[in-house]
């Protein structure tokens, strides 16, 4: 599975070697009112500088994801920090 957020959408989807990016699901942004700590802070800052697709980028990537395999709903920051926590 992968999930995009960027010029080409923000989903999430089966990659296939030949296909590309199949069985697509739209990702479910955060509400950005309801953003706190570092992530607010982000979103906040890409607002003021008018950055409007990285502010919309960040509301992604703090929201949920639908698994296109078998739909169950993660949170995409937490899955991605769980992945690439270091082995202690």
């Amino acid at each position: 599975m992968t999930i995009a957020i960027g010029a080409y959408g923000r989903y999430s989807a089966l990659r296939d070697w030949h296909l590309g990016d199949v069985e697509r699901r739209d990702l479910r942004p955060a509400d950005p009112t309801a953003l706190s700590g570092v992530g607010r802070g982000m979103h906040e800052a890409a607002v003021r500088d008018g950055q409007g697709p990285l502010a919309d980028g960040i509301a992604h990537l703090l929201g949920h994801a639908e698994c296109p395999r078998c739909a169950s709903v993660f949170h995409v920051a937490e899955e991605y920090t769980s992945a690439n926590r270091p082995v202690m």
